[in-house]
């Protein structure tokens, strides 16, 4: 009897075998690397920004001096395509260059900021390292003290994707003569293929003494859809009758119109995922890139923070806000807003 199963197994293993393949002789052959044109990957700085997978990689580098009227063009682009990474070399850390991004030939560039408080370096420090998932600044003071001949200034490294459908202009303002050396790499995507409707912003503020405890500035306000990436801050003690930390935190206004939600801190180191004050720690998300501890009541640092796995999301409209107490303070907020076509939703 268990011969005769035996066949009667074969049998109907070979029936379903031969099925199979004759049902596969009437599928076309498909790879997985083109079953689907429009495939997209996750942007490892930014996860809500999903970039295609076809692209040919480009490269644009020049050396430079900003012109007489004080301005450099690093890069004019025609799209669709997205900045991947770029590096920029300066010579003087003093120069006081300003950084500009235009995307889809819009009339107000969406990034306009110091080129090194872009890059985290605020209120005017000697550049230190700063290495976080959107960006790396690598300074090299030891060259400088063996060789006076070296400046020893940093390497700027941005990765946070600049998504473009018609264009993306680069410029960078400040002195006459100042030097450059950049390399912008990019993806070059075929005419049709769709695109994130995100584009990328940067809102900076400096305020050189703030209003007393109790009151707000403002980061960073924007009407449309989109969503914060990040925000850095630096702080400067100037009220020494308590810890810098004591502000009541930060204070996020999402869809006020529409939905109000309030998405509130605790105190400065609290929002920033530290505990009991600043440290020297830096994270892909997280970090304190630089702090001076003088005494309980006279601390000074940077401090940044990225919102890769959770970023904060807003339908209608965002006001980012943050608690004082009369210090120094300034301030980028980096987030991406939807376009249409190239255009910025309402």
């Amino acid at each position: 009897m268990s011969s005769i199963h035996w066949v009667c197994g074969v049998a109907a293993t070979l029936t379903i075998w031969f099925a199979i393949s004759f049902a596969g002789q009437n599928q076309p052959a498909v790879t997985p690397s083109i079953a689907n044109e429009h495939s997209t990957f996750q942007d490892p700085a930014v996860p809500l920004v999903a970039l295609p997978t076809s692209f040919a990689s480009r490269r644009d580098k020049k050396e430079i001096r900003l012109d007489k009227t004080g301005v450099a063009e690093l890069a004019n682009i025609n799209g669709p395509g997205c900045i991947r990474h770029i590096w920029f070399l300066t010579i003087n850390n003093l120069d006081k260059l300003t950084l500009e991004i235009t995307v889809d030939d819009e009339k107000i560039p969406q990034v306009r900021a110091p080129l090194n408080s872009f890059f985290g370096v605020m209120q005017e420090r000697e550049p230190y390292l700063v290495n976080c998932a959107a960006f790396t600044v690598l300074p090299n003071p030891e060259a400088s003290k063996k060789d006076p001949l070296i400046p020893g200034t940093p390497g700027y490294n941005l990765f946070l994707p600049i998504p473009f459908r018609k264009s993306c202009r680069i410029l960078v303002r400040g002195k006459e003569g100042a030097f450059l050396g950049t390399v912008v790499d990019w993806h070059k995507y075929p005419l049709n293929t769709p695109l994130t409707p995100y584009r990328l912003h940067a809102e900076h503020r400096r305020f050189p003494e703030t209003p007393p405890r109790g009151n707000t500035v403002e980061m960073a306000k924007v009407s449309g859809a989109g969503f914060i990436a990040g925000f850095v801050t630096g702080y400067i003690q100037k009220n020494k009758t308590d810890m810098v930390f004591h502000t009541g935190g930060i204070k996020i206004l999402l869809d006020e119109k529409t939905e109000p939600y309030t998405i509130e801190g605790n105190n400065v180191e609290d929002d920033y995922g530290f505990t009991w004050g600043f440290n020297n720690h830096q994270t892909r998300w997280i970090g304190c890139p630089t702090h001076i501890n003088r005494g309980r009541n006279d601390q000074d640092g940077v401090l940044y923070r990225f919102f890769g796995p959770d970023p904060i999301a807003f339908s209608s409209s965002m006001r980012f806000l943050a608690g004082t107490r009369g210090d120094d303070m300034e301030t980028v907020v980096y987030y991406y807003k939807k376009s249409i076509s190239g255009k910025p939703a309402n």
